[in-house]
């Protein structure tokens, strides 16, 4: 593979839940040094829409995948497209939303599977449906451990593995990532990537998180041997 790339291909704008726009999330994808994301508005492609026009009409260097974050019958599952569907919607149940995805070539993604508290898919769905590729890191999780453990089932199911931010402010963008290993940087290839698997999912929230309680403990140890 000629390119390995940073990615973040879970994040929500002002289209839903989100407080940051597109063109923020673009501005904040190029400091950071992000070359592929991917706008995944609760049931809506608007967000994505309006990516790809700012990045075609101001040369970003940045690729989005078009996306959506589709809650289903069963839970949230993000929506990756090798381009924008010609309608604003799509089925909100799984088989259904399967048959949509297969006549467009999109794939299908469980979002954060494990956290059942934000509309996660489960354990049992996780191990029911075929799934190609699982979201296993997600810069939401409140409990690190969730996205360890994910991680670990998905390694064992032999699936592709990514991570993301979800992040509904630019400040959260790139929490967890993914590095993408690709011959071209364009959407089908990168997507061909992905469901082949070859990914590396990071999570830096883990880390910080990890540093933290470390740096903590060393100074409650300090100031009990002081």
């Amino acid at each position: 593979m000629k390119n390995v790339v940073k990615a973040d291909l879970h994040l929500h704008t002002v289209y839903s839940d989100g407080v940051s726009t597109p063109l923020e999330y673009l501005e904040m994808a190029e400091f950071k040094g992000i070359k592929i994301i991917s706008i995944t508005d609760h049931n809506t492609f608007k967000g994505s829409r309006e990516a790809m026009k700012i990045v075609k009409e101001r040369n970003f260097n940045v690729l989005i995948i078009p996306g959506a974050e589709i809650r289903t019958n069963i839970g949230d599952i993000l929506v990756y497209c090798p381009e924008i569907p010609e309608v604003d919607h799509a089925p909100r149940d799984i088989y259904e939303l399967s048959d949509w995805a297969s006549e467009r070539d999109c794939i299908l993604v469980p979002a954060h599977p494990l956290d059942i508290f934000r509309h996660g898919i489960g354990l049992i769905n996780l191990f029911k449906y075929d799934w190609k590729v699982v979201e296993v890191y997600n810069g939401g999780v409140i409990i690190p451990l969730v996205n360890e453990i994910t991680y670990s089932i998905c390694r064992r199911m032999k699936v592709s593995c990514i991570g993301n931010s979800d992040a509904h402010h630019v400040s959260s963008m790139a929490m967890c990532y993914t590095f993408i290993r690709c011959d071209n940087i364009d959407v089908e290839s990168v997507i061909k990537s992905i469901v082949n698997g070859f990914v590396e999912p990071k999570s830096e929230k883990y880390v910080r998180r990890v540093k933290y309680r470390v740096r903590s403990s060393i100074i409650r140890r300090s100031l009990k041997i002081s």
